[in-house]
């Protein structure tokens, strides 16, 4: 059984986030819990009806549009900015710097929210189940489709490329229904 939370229920205060270690790959992740009445290690959040815009096996892409889902749209905008100020006060700590303007640690994320269009990664070959207790691949999704899915944030994981640091927002998708 996979413990989530609903979209509404979801309080952006009660995430927090645990220095960086490496995970079973090597990569360097600061992990998600969420406390509460109990405590989750990872954050694992039930979306509401979501409209796919399209998805890309190539890059395993899935494009969502949450213009209509507001409530949604703004506690992943919240999510988003408690992160860059949790790591901006406490950039000496995950970072080992203290010289980081808030634009900088802004600029060190690679978000999943872009305005209202959320891109989340999925592989070509997952299983959607539709509401005739079918399946289909996720590779099958069409423009307008729509479906909600229990999104699970791992982490922040802390990768270098040729420009410097990026840090990125882990998650993986466990549950995705077709509606």
């Amino acid at each position: 059984m996979l413990l989530s939370i609903p979209h509404q229920a979801l309080e952006i205060g009660n995430i927090h986030l645990t220095p960086f270690q490496a995970d079973k790959y090597g990569k360097a992740i600061a992990r998600m819990t969420y406390k509460d009445s109990i405590e989750f290690q990872d954050v694992s959040i039930l979306t509401p009806p979501i409209k796919v815009i399209h998805y890309n096996p190539e890059n395993s892409r899935l494009t969502i549009d949450l213009s209509d889902q507001v409530q949604f749209q703004v506690k992943l905008k919240m999510l988003q900015e408690y992160l860059i100020s949790t790591f901006y006060v406490h950039q000496h700590s995950f970072l080992n710097q203290r010289n980081y303007t808030h634009t900088n640690i802004r600029d060190l994320f690679t978000f999943l929210l872009n305005d209202s269009i959320l891109s989340l990664y999925i592989f070509p070959t997952t299983n959607i189940k539709k509401e005739d207790g079918t399946t289909i691949k996720v590779s099958q999704l069409q423009k307008d489709d729509i479906i909600r899915c229990v999104i699970r944030f791992q982490g922040i994981s802390h990768m270098y490329n040729k420009y410097g640091i990026k840090l990125r927002l882990q998650h993986s998708i466990p549950l995705i229904w077709s509606i």
